[in-house]
């Protein structure tokens, strides 16, 4: 018997999901009769151990997980500690209708499949879309034991130490503030690694701290930026200002305390806190910290911060760390999205907007589609538990918008769908850094220099 349930997340659009899961179940009822359902979707704790529960009496020899909406991985460890057994998992494609992105399903396997990869568990995903004939031979390869995995995954570079320019790397020093949200292994780092290897250093700063500093910043302050960037975002009067000016002191807190401790990068847990107990999103401070190059890292993540710092150093541009949050295999693209955390500069002139977060409906969050370029996408990454290099080229195709906040349609030349594959099968982080510009050789050097293994697609 094959083993099936269902993962959601309730800050999204699980209406929407609940349909999407529907049409899953159809179609695999058509595909086969040995398919156990649990029934509920799995959203908190409880529900899990219900699920648990429920398959323990089932013996099931494999499963199949719906990744309905984005949810983190705390679920997915609990459930292969328990069942030993081949997992497979079912994403949704998303409409790129340039609103709110519904599910970020694909995301929620990225973060799975990260998981299960660190603990030696491959596994696969197929995206549920029109493809109709590619889904089902994927899933009945999967019911009748065959390996479906490509194997090739990543490609070690092999570094001749010649012909490189020489790179100089500045010790960065990173701030942690608060710490990063359960289930969010993507965002785990070891600090013997990072002070031995990479020569970094990460403080601590709890949230608590910013909060206090961020609330005494001078009024005429928060107004006078207010002003500055009402200047490039005409929308901003039409936001909650209360609201915005909590977001504006934010960056304020955040400056502060980057100029007394001489901070080069941030990696801040940027909910649910900063909505729940601060009031509003901190994704426009970051992006406003990630323009003056102190790059701003999402949930907490440090090797992403660095991931982005790297960049700075060798580029001295901006950077951005983003999720993969869609793919489109007509199309040969995916999509590069975070909530609202790009840099005004990563916009094209007079397109840039503000907005409140998809989710929680707070300000301030930047508002756009990525300008068209050539990109270097790279990662300080625990893959496999093994620190690595990871690096790529790709080019950013000028594009509506393809959801709230900022996000950009990428291709990564032939076969994007395949390459995009072989990153989430390769356990790659959820999050990955970018920058204009080709500086892969660059990037490449600093790993011989540093003794970093670098792997490319």
């Amino acid at each position: 018997m094959i083993g099936c349930l269902s993962l959601g997340r309730e800050t999204f659009d699980v209406n929407f999901a609940n349909e999407k899961i529907d049409l899953v179940k159809k179609r695999l009822n058509k595909l086969s009769n040995n398919i156990i359902f649990f029934e509920k979707l799995v959203t908190n704790d409880e529900i899990s151990e219900e699920a648990l529960s429920f398959f323990k009496q089932k013996k099931c020899k494999k499963y199949l997980i719906i990744q309905s909406t984005f949810t983190d991985s705390k679920f997915i460890k609990k459930f292969t500690k328990v069942f030993k057994k081949p997992i497979f998992f079912i994403s949704f494609k998303e409409k790129r209708t340039g609103g709110r992105l519904r599910l970020n399903s694909l995301c929620g396997v990225n973060l799975g499949l990260h998981s299960l990869i660190k603990n030696k568990i491959y596994s696969d995903f197929v995206i549920f879309d029109k493809e109709v004939k590619y889904f089902n031979k994927k899933i009945v390869e999967f019911i009748n034991n065959k390996d479906t995995l490509d194997k090739s995954y990543l490609k070690k570079i092999e570094n001749s130490g010649k012909n490189f320019k020489q790179i100089t790397y500045s010790n960065p020093k990173i701030a942690l503030v608060g710490k990063r949200p359960d289930g969010f292994d993507t965002c785990d780092y070891e600090v013997s690694e990072l002070k031995n290897k990479l020569h970094t250093n990460v403080s601590q700063i709890s949230l608590k701290k910013l909060f206090k500093i961020s609330s005494k910043i001078e009024k005429n302050e928060i107004i006078n930026t207010k002003k500055n960037i009402g200047k490039n975002f005409k929308d901003l009067k039409n936001l909650n200002q209360i609201e915005v000016e909590k977001s504006i002191s934010l960056f304020h807190g955040l400056e502060k305390i980057q100029k007394k401790e001489k901070f080069d990068a941030f990696a801040v847990r940027c909910w649910p806190e900063m909505f729940t107990e601060y009031g509003c999103a901190s994704c426009a401070p970051m992006a406003m910290m990630n323009e003056k190059k102190i790059s701003s890292a999402c949930e907490a993540d440090v090797l992403g911060s660095l991931s982005c710092n790297i960049l700075n150093q060798l580029n001295n541009k901006p950077s951005l760390l983003v999720d993969i949050v869609d793919l489109d295999i007509k199309d040969n693209t995916a999509v590069f999205w975070h909530c609202g955390l790009a840099p005004i500069s990563m916009a094209e002139k007079n397109k840039a907007n503000v907005t409140v977060h998809s989710n929680r409906r707070k300000p301030l969050l930047h508002d756009f589609a990525l300008k068209p370029g050539k990109i270097t996408i790279f990662r300080v990454s625990k893959s496999e538990n093994k620190l690595k290099f990871f690096i790529a080229r790709g080019e950013i195709i000028k594009r509506k918008k393809s959801f709230s906040g900022t996000s950009g349609v990428v291709s990564l030349g032939k076969d994007t769908n395949k390459k995009i594959k072989k990153i989430f099968l390769s356990g790659l982080e959820h999050h990955l850094a970018f920058t204009y510009g080709n500086i892969f050789k660059d990037i490449q050097n600093l790993g011989t220099k540093l003794q970093i293994p670098t792997y490319t697609i």
